[in-house]
């Protein structure tokens, strides 16, 4: 049995709803470095009062919307990881789930891992590392029950840096990302750091574990 992810409070205004939070993520997008607070009020079509009433600049709508979108992630893979008492249950669950999320919300995905460090907030940087500790997180679970493995601290740390090496050189290259296809190596790899090579090649043949 492994101890649940404590999950955020859903975000409010929900970003999938707020049309500044949508437009910014499309500004930077398509617009990167150009990107600015005046797009992003046309793109929303909000009038210009409300708006700066709302945000100052750029970066405070950015951060602000990027915050709730992280609630949104968290929320959700959370759910999904806690919906199982076994550790790769749990985590093939989230994986999965995190893939479905991408997928969903491409130009959001190129937002967060990409995007927010053309900000010059710290604060979105710290926001984006806070994102692979959840992440990190999960996969630390690992390190509980039986095991003939020596995973420390770092090897979640090792997990997520990989995992964020490949998407972020995919994002940045237009390579194609397809999160639902690296699920099963993925999970080999990191069940293999803690539970050993008989156990993980499992999952490369392991079919979806569903939220139940």
């Amino acid at each position: 049995m492994i101890d649940l992810i404590e999950l955020p409070p859903a975000p409010d205004p929900d970003p999938f709803r707020d049309p500044l939070s949508l437009a910014v993520v499309q500004e930077v997008f398509e617009r990167g470095e150009q990107a600015s607070m005046t797009g992003v009020i046309a793109r929303a079509g909000t009038p210009a009062s409300d708006s700066y009433e709302r945000f100052t600049t750029l970066e405070d709508c950015a951060l602000n919307s990027y915050e709730r979108y992280i609630a949104d992630f968290e929320r959700r893979i959370g759910q999904a990881f806690n919906a199982h008492s076994d550790w790769r249950d749990s985590l093939r669950a989230a994986a999965y789930e995190t893939a479905d999320w991408m997928e969903e919300n491409p130009k959001l995905v190129s937002f967060g891992m990409t995007g927010v460090l053309q900000m010059t907030s710290e604060l979105c940087r710290v926001r984006r590392e806070e994102v692979f500790l959840f992440c990190a997180d999960l996969i630390d679970r690992g390190r509980a029950g039986p095991s003939n493995i020596e995973a420390d601290e770092s090897t979640a740390m090792f997990a997520i840096g990989s995992i964020i090496q490949l998407l972020t050189f995919r994002l940045q290259t237009d390579g194609p990302v397809e999160p639902h296809a690296i699920v099963p190596e993925m999970m080999y790899a990191v069940v293999r750091a803690y539970k050993g090579d008989e156990v993980a090649r499992e999952e490369l043949s392991l079919p979806r574990t569903f939220v139940t």
